[in-house]
């Protein structure tokens, strides 16, 4: 079943959504185009420079990765395994951190 995630921050911005297909394992970004890149974070801001409001699955994936902890971190076994999650799985990671990442103020909310 697909989960969608709306992008925001603490004031409730709506930054844009986040979309994973568990099937394919897919996810696809797409920024809100009422934002500007002026009132955006960095990590959404630079695409917003570029005239680009939704990123491919490839473009998608990397800004995802960006809000995780890599896989090759020291003592991820362990950090796993205290979040519970079996293996390393950005989707599942997602799902247990909210997306938060020390980069930038966003957070993700599944959305029904």
């Amino acid at each position: 079943m697909r989960r969608r995630y709306l992008i925001t921050d603490d004031t409730g911005t709506d930054y844009g959504t986040l979309t994973y297909q568990p099937d394919s394992k897919a996810w696809q970004l797409e920024i809100n185009p009422a934002r500007t890149w002026d009132d955006t974070p960095l990590s959404l801001a630079i695409y917003i420079r570029q005239g680009r409001y939704s990123l491919d699955a490839r473009q998608s994936l990397a800004w995802v990765r960006d809000r995780l902890l890599p896989p090759n971190r020291q003592n991820i076994n362990q950090i796993l395994r205290e979040l519970k999650i079996p293996e390393y799985d950005e989707a599942a990671l997602i799902e247990k951190t909210g997306g938060v990442s020390a980069n930038d103020y966003l957070y993700l909310v599944e959305q029904p």
